[in-house]
């Protein structure tokens, strides 16, 4: 666990152009003005930015920054990029205190939820205002990840992404004559195979692990907020009918009884120790587990994942109020391009690029056979449809609170409309 890092942001920010020198449309100096305001480069660019990442400044990455910044300083002579980095932990903190402080750098690496906070004072340049191409250079999921509900514009170039894979192990489901070639698509089939399972094996071993959440209401078409995306209201008629499911599997014993313990470990790890037959990762699960398990990697096999692929994002953000905006958003841009964002994948091993040029390339296009790589082209093909499940204001501690409710409900210590209202009053009386 990394302890709360305090860091003072390196070199000055220097900018050797006034605001309308520098491209920069007219703003009132209003946060929310300055987020929306346009950024044309000029002839030439020149001064210093800085540029904040979250938690890559080390021996894996920080050789891949240096060249980056190093590539663009000689790009454009006459410019300055100072690199920052920020600890794992606290990193929310870290940026709201940045842009209480005005200090927030003027490129920086930001989540979804984090940079949503930072859209609500105007923190962040609207991209959408001075990026024609976003949508066709980025894809529309990455796009999708920082556009808001009830806010205009689109504040971060998708960066580095992630989806997920189902995998399956082969020999749970020939042990319970589960086809391998047409495995479940659907919570429903997911279930029939469960007690197929369970009953070809006396009990024995189990397909699934988990309870249901979130991304179990968005397969089934249960919208989580309201319209306005103000509140939570995924509690529906609906969402009580998965849970139910759920229910009647963990009192049939298609779940282990641990599974809602404190020992529980995870339907990843129970997979990793063939105590569950599916589970669902990255596109490179298999290669992880090929060094954690290498007996069990050649008889996992993937197939997409149920219902709406869940999008794990992280993207780069310009700061509204930096004082050289078109220095900004050209570094912005040169560091998530194709070129670079395929360099950055090639390092951070189980993530996809966000570029729209990156769907053909060969490493995410085509398969080489084997089942790791049938599993990184379905994530690739998975990434154009995938979404953040989780609104930007849902927190920990909801997600702590729904978990408890739901555990209430498999065991049946209350029904499972009831544990969705609790957890939709409490969400809402959180945010």
């Amino acid at each position: 666990m990394l302890s709360r890092h305090k860091v003072a942001v390196v070199g000055a920010v220097v900018c050797t152009f006034t605001a309308a020198g520098c491209g920069v449309g007219e703003g009132s100096g209003d946060s929310t003005t300055a987020a929306q305001q346009s950024v044309s480069a000029p002839a030439k660019l020149a001064g210093t930015i800085t540029f904040q990442t979250w938690s890559l400044k080390n021996d894996k990455f920080t050789p891949y920054f240096t060249q980056l910044i190093a590539a663009f300083e000689k790009s454009h002579a006459g410019t300055k990029i100072n690199w920052i980095d920020q600890p794992g932990d606290g990193y929310a903190d870290k940026v709201a205190s940045q842009i209480k402080s005005g200090s927030l750098p003027d490129v920086v690496n930001l989540p979804p939820e984090i940079a949503y906070q930072a859209t609500r004072p105007g923190a962040l340049l609207n991209l959408a205002k001075s990026v024609p191409t976003l949508s066709t250079d980025y894809v529309a999921s990455g796009i999708g990840a920082y556009t808001y509900p009830g806010v205009d514009g689109s504040y971060a170039f998708p960066w580095y992404l992630g989806t997920d894979v189902n995998y399956w192990n082969k020999d749970i489901l020939g042990k319970a004559g589960v086809s391998t070639t047409a495995l479940p698509t659907t919570n429903d089939q997911l279930m029939a195979a469960a007690k197929k399972v369970h009953d070809a094996t006396g009990g024995r071993d189990y397909l699934i692990s988990r309870k249901p959440g979130l991304l179990d209401f968005v397969a089934a078409g249960v919208p989580l907020s309201s319209a306005d995306g103000k509140k939570f209201a995924f509690n529906t008629p609906a969402a009580a009918g998965v849970v139910d499911k759920y229910v009647s599997a963990y009192k049939s014993g298609y779940m282990p009884k641990d599974a809602l313990s404190d020992t529980y470990l995870g339907n990843s790890a129970l997979f990793e120790k063939s105590r569950v037959g599916w589970t669902t990762g990255t596109g490179f699960f298999i290669k992880d587990l090929q060094g954690k398990s290498p007996t069990l990697a050649p008889k996992v096999i993937g197939s997409p994942v149920i219902g709406t692929p869940p999008l794990y994002a992280q993207g780069i953000s310009v700061a509204a109020k930096s004082k050289n905006l078109p220095l900004a958003l050209e570094f912005a841009k040169f560091a998530t391009n194709n070129t670079n964002q395929l360099a950055f994948t090639d390092i951070a091993t189980g993530f996809l690029p966000g570029t729209t040029a990156a769907q053909t390339d060969p490493r995410f296009s085509k398969s080489d056979g084997t089942a790791a790589g049938n599993a990184a082209v379905l994530a690739a093909k998975a990434l154009p449809q995938a979404k953040v499940i989780q609104p930007p204001t849902w927190t920990e501690a909801m997600s702590t609170y729904l978990n408890q409710q739901l555990a209430l409900a498999l065991t049946g210590k209350q029904s499972s409309k009831d544990a969705l209202d609790k957890a939709v009053s409490k969400a809402n009386s959180l945010l």
